[in-house]
């Protein structure tokens, strides 16, 4: 019988998205920043950790998913955060791997709680258009509605020989349905978040490896994610990586919760920092009210077939009545001018500190294109001393090159980081000359010139010996 508290307060819970800067192959890495957003999340009292697609290994291992290795570093990391996961009593993990069942690998989201593996949902719709080649590595779970066991490999000390896998969904101990969606599901036209809301799913887990392309981001979350929200009524979280983890994309973030068609938590698009995460207190009840308002959508629940459901032991509701419900935010949408300033800015810092470098050396011929690429890495330099600056307290990998913190002032980083030079020919005007070096001063690069014709001039007379003046 529930108590007249219960009644009053609703079914309120806590929960918690994150975005994560990964990198391929970096497991150990990879493990830690898991593991601290997940620990992030059950400090600020979440009950559901919900973490990008791939996490463990990194998404964007390309081939390397061909490598058994790739498959057994992933178990021997999953193993250790299954682990972990006791320290945290009750807090659902959400996390994503590469698991072979049978002849297959498939790209999975891993649920777990309490030391126990819950559920794998493995991705149904494989994202093979644009950049992406996920059919190279990873194929699709075909079988609408149907759950097996998948034997787990004695050797990685789990407590149980099996794991259920497939296509279904999770109910815990007090009720509380949970559903999964992976990326470019929720981009098709059968979205498995229609059938879960059909089947009274309350919260849909979206695991993401989204790279940037102007406007999507807001295409996104705007239409997609407030659209299913909309039209479905329920609580979406969606999780997306942040940063380069080794290939040529960038990675925007955008982590986000949304509930009934309003966003409650977001994570900013281009921010720095290794991992960042974020948290919001819903009443579930507010969807049931707001599903039994839409007539048809009642009606298409009573035709739909039951999906495999499985259960498992963790409360998830909150029992602290004081806390207040989180309320609506508005995030305004960038132009297409201020991603261009982000998203560049970001990649080359994030590339410039993992690859070990000192800085950049560019070409600088007073042009376009040249000046820039001056001016991007000029606004990498303020958008990492601006983080810097706001977060003086924080020891955030991101915020340090060669083992050094970087300090708050732009100009310096500039000097430290970025050299030009003006590579002049003969048919080089002194306009362009001087408007390679006017840029240089302006953003404080260090500056050089040099004509390429002088240089040969002199190497012909010091190593041949011939007067180049005899052939005027």
């Amino acid at each position: 019988m529930l108590s007249s508290s219960r009644l009053k307060t609703g079914r309120i819970i806590n929960l918690a998205v994150c975005t994560v800067n990964q990198w391929a192959l970096d497991f150990t890495g990879n493990k830690e920043r898991i593991l601290k957003t997940c620990r992030d999340a059950y400090e600020k009292g979440s009950k559901i950790r919900l973490g990008p697609e791939l996490e463990i290994p990194g998404y964007n291992c390309l081939d390397h998913f061909h490598e058994l290795d790739t498959e057994l570093h992933s178990w021997e990391i999953l193993k250790e955060i299954v682990d972990e996961s006791i320290k945290m009593p009750d807090l659902l993990i959400i996390t994503g791997m590469p698991i072979r069942y049978r002849l297959g690998l498939y790209n999975c989201m891993v649920s777990l709680a309490n030391g126990r593996l819950i559920f794998v949902y493995p991705k149904t719709v494989l994202a093979n258009d644009d950049i992406y080649r996920e059919g190279r590595w990873f194929v699709s779970w075909v079988h609408k509605n149907k759950i097996v066991d998948l034997k787990l490999n004695p050797d990685f000390g789990f407590s149980q020989e099996t794991v259920p896998f497939g296509n279904g969904f999770i109910e815990s101990k007090d009720g509380v349905k949970i559903g999964f969606e992976m990326c470019e599901e929720m981009w098709t036209a059968r979205s498995p978040s229609n059938d879960l809301a059909l089947q009274g799913v309350e919260i849909i887990c979206n695991s993401s490896g989204s790279h940037h392309v102007l406007g999507k981001s807001y295409k996104r979350i705007k239409q997609l994610v407030l659209g299913i929200t909309s039209k479905l009524g329920g609580v979406y979280m969606y999780s997306n990586h942040r940063g380069m983890d080794g290939e040529r994309v960038y990675f925007d973030g955008m982590s986000s919760i949304a509930q009934n068609n309003d966003l409650y938590a977001h994570i900013p698009q281009f921010d720095l920092e290794d991992t960042c995460t974020k948290n919001c207190l819903l009443n579930l009840d507010k969807t049931t009210v707001y599903r039994g308002n839409i007539a048809s959508t009642c009606q298409e629940s009573s035709r739909s077939g039951d999906m495999p459901i499985v259960n498992f032991d963790a409360i998830l509701l909150n029992s602290n009545t004081i806390n207040q419900l989180s309320l609506p935010i508005e995030v305004k949408p960038l132009s297409d001018v201020e991603e261009l300033c982000h998203a560049p800015a970001a990649w080359m810092w994030h590339y410039l500190r993992r690859s070990k470098q000192s800085g950049f050396f560019l070409p600088l011929s007073g042009g376009q294109d040249s000046s820039s690429v001056a001016l991007m890495v000029r606004l990498m330099c303020e958008k990492i001393c601006e983080a810097v600056r706001l977060n003086p307290d924080s020891n955030d990998p991101a915020y340090f090159l060669e083992g050094e913190k970087v300090n708050s002032d732009p100009s310096l980083l500039c000097k430290q980081i970025l050299f030009t030079c003006y590579m002049g020919s003969r048919n080089s005007s002194q306009m362009t000359r001087d408007l390679a070096a006017g840029l240089a001063k302006d953003i404080n690069a260090n500056h050089s010139t040099y004509f390429s014709f002088l240089i040969k001039r002199s190497a012909i007379v010091d190593f041949v010996g011939i007067n180049l003046n005899h052939f005027k």
